[in-house]
């Protein structure tokens, strides 16, 4: 048998090993790819998931159907997350991040009809966290050289092995997207099941980047144009003209800073802002509001 062949071979078994967990949410209007995650909850792209609908039809790779809801939103990092009723699937078996490398083969497996569909691609680029322009955190960069057509929107990335690394959704141009690692989609789901779906910490003010003086140990701070009357940051004591230079412990450059310090506080827990005021550096006590990802 020649290497090519084997090699064929081997990617034909993973997707088949992966296609139990890939499956179709469905809505009068269309169809989509969803992830199987464990028990009875299914995992889909919120963009595949249009505003408003809430029931579904899951059906899995056997043709059975089942209806199901959503539990919840996360519309910064993606994710919605679905109760398919009364269906209790295994949780699949999974790659943890840090056993991937550049340049190991991924497949993107999806059903948009009855049959599972796959891609094949590679692992173009590894890197720590980062975060989205809303502030939430994704917790590993894998960037592949999959090509993911619309319907491939929450498809399922997995392994040479089958072994489901996360699940794909669509980026800024549709056909290539961001891929939402294992402990990224944990939390998702943990929220989800909490009630805490979508929620972001909230400060009520706005604010933009201004350069400060040298003595201060930061070259720029968030000058605080706006402060909602009764939010988080007016019953602190923040101000108009303050500069906000730290949150939470974390520095505030830029816009950006503030909105990935704010989501990594839990609503209604209390932290400390760093301001500038009066040629003055001082700390103010904060207890943080809530407010649903728009």
């Amino acid at each position: 048998m020649s290497d090519a062949v084997a090699l064929s071979q081997s990617l034909a078994r993973a997707v088949e090993a992966a296609a139990p967990f890939v499956v179709r949410i469905s809505s009068e209007d269309h169809g989509v790819t969803g992830l199987a995650w464990d028990d009875d909850l299914v995992l889909a792209a919120t963009d595949a998931i249009e505003d408003g609908e809430e029931s579904f039809t899951i059906t899995d790779g056997g043709g059975n159907q089942t209806p199901a809801e959503v539990v919840g939103r996360d519309t910064g990092i993606g994710i919605a997350v679905l109760r398919a009723k009364g269906s209790r699937s295994r949780r699949p078996v999974t790659t943890p991040a840090a056993e991937l490398n550049v340049g190991h083969l991924v497949l993107a497996v999806a059903r948009p009809a009855k049959s599972a569909r796959a891609t094949l691609g590679i692992i173009t680029t590894l890197g720590d966290g980062w975060r989205t322009p809303g502030g939430a955190r994704i917790d590993r960069y894998i960037d592949t050289s999959l090509v993911l057509p619309w319907e491939f929107g929450g498809g399922v990335i997995v392994d040479a092995a089958g072994k489901v690394i996360g699940l794909g959704v669509p980026g800024a141009r549709r056909e290539r997207g961001a891929i939402v690692p294992l402990a990224t989609l944990e939390r998702v789901v943990a929220a989800a099941v909490a009630g805490k779906s979508g929620q972001r910490g909230y400060l009520g003010v706005a604010t933009h980047s201004v350069r400060l003086p040298k003595d201060l140990g930061q070259q720029r701070g968030l000058l605080v144009s706006e402060v909602e009357e009764g939010g988080p940051a007016h019953r602190a004591g923040i101000a108009l003209g303050d500069v906000i230079l730290r949150f939470g412990g974390a520095p505030t450059e830029h816009v950006a800073d503030l909105f990935g310090a704010l989501a990594d506080v839990e609503a209604g827990s209390s932290t400390t802002a760093q301001i500038w005021r009066g040629g003055k550096t001082q700390d103010v006590p904060v207890t943080v509001g809530s407010r649903a990802r728009p």
